[in-house]
């Protein structure tokens, strides 16, 4: 079985393409699957068996199907509103986006899983006179600490012990207003020591949901006993593509992770046995005073950590994934 991959946009820092691209056309090798990755259609072997198409390069299914008859067609993040009948499946990184990508029949998830980050020691939780958090991630998810991240911080550091606050983006630069809390906050780049950076902190937090009662004034009025909606309720609004990747590096690296409500976070907290998982305020609070011992975040750290490497290796994955497209599509 031979695996093309075309992009043409081969940029290391973009997660898609290490993850989906450059790491599982390695692991693919590693495992006897014949792979490389092209920048050109012209550049495809002509005996492809499977050729995957990138989030820069779905839209050429059409010529890449015409030039290449025998070989099946996949594609990776694509829209979810986006259809075309020469893509024969399609790869995905969450049940999220499983679920938003009903045009197409056959749909695999892979874990986004960074490579980068296999076998790193974990570290030794201590007690420190200040709680030290971590976010990583696209800047525009620093929205979503509004409101209940933002005060729950905030009500820590006032009646619990001083917060910081280490943001690492890809542009440290960015002008954060709405969810902002009022904390000591550090911001790195990801070109900064990443792994130093996350390891020195307390616990990590990954809100990817959004309370829609911030954004739709009374949002809870509008109940209805007969329709089964009622003013305690959830509003949640998320990206059809969230998925748990940027969990899985603080399970990675031994920082314990509060979890937010969106569903991939549960297949997580399902393995470990430690449900930590905030929404509103109260919650956040609740979990922020749980892993504020460095006893049980060094438990957690350890569990997180076992469960991972159990389910979550790379190359088990890549193996699975070979198995659907040729049990599925081939």
């Amino acid at each position: 079985m031979k695996v093309n991959f075309l992009t043409s946009n081969p940029n290391l820092n973009s997660g898609s393409f290490r993850i989906w691209v450059h790491d599982l056309c390695s692991a693919f090798n590693e495992i006897g699957i014949e792979s490389k990755i092209a920048t050109k259609i012209n550049q495809i072997d002509n005996d492809s068996d499977v050729i995957i198409l990138c989030k820069s390069s779905y839209t050429l299914s059409s010529n890449v199907s015409k030039s290449f008859k025998g070989a099946k067609i996949g594609a990776i993040n694509i829209d979810c509103r986006y259809y075309d009948e020469n893509i024969d499946f399609v790869i995905v990184g969450s049940i999220e986006e499983y679920a938003s990508i009903s045009n197409y029949k056959n749909v695999f998830i892979f874990p986004l899983i960074e490579r980068k980050f296999e076998s790193k020691n974990l570290i030794n939780h201590t007690d420190k006179k200040t709680f030290d958090v971590c976010f990583h991630g696209h800047y525009p998810h620093l929205f979503k600490f509004e409101p209940f991240v933002k005060r729950a911080l905030e009500r820590f550091d006032r009646e619990i012990k001083p917060v910081n606050l280490r943001v690492i983006t890809g542009n440290k630069n960015f002008n954060w207003q709405t969810g902002r809390p009022a904390v000591n906050i550090e911001t790195y780049n990801y070109d900064d020591d990443f792994v130093e950076i996350v390891q020195s902190c307390d616990i990590g937090v990954v809100p990817n949901v959004c309370d829609m009662r911030i954004l739709v004034k009374d949002l809870e009025k509008q109940i209805s006993t007969d329709f089964g909606l009622y003013e305690t309720d959830y509003f949640l609004r998320m990206k059809n593509k969230t998925n748990p990747g940027r969990a899985y590096v603080f399970y990675q690296l031994g920082v314990p992770v509060v979890h937010d409500l969106s569903p991939s976070s549960f297949e997580l907290m399902c393995k470990t046995g430690y449900n930590i998982c905030g929404h509103d305020s109260n919650s956040y609070y609740r979990e922020f005073i749980r892993l504020s011992n460095p006893d049980l975040r060094n438990k957690v750290a350890l569990k997180n950590k076992s469960v991972f490497e159990k389910y979550y290796d790379f190359k088990s994955h890549a193996k699975n994934l070979i198995q659907s497209i040729r049990k599925e599509v081939l």
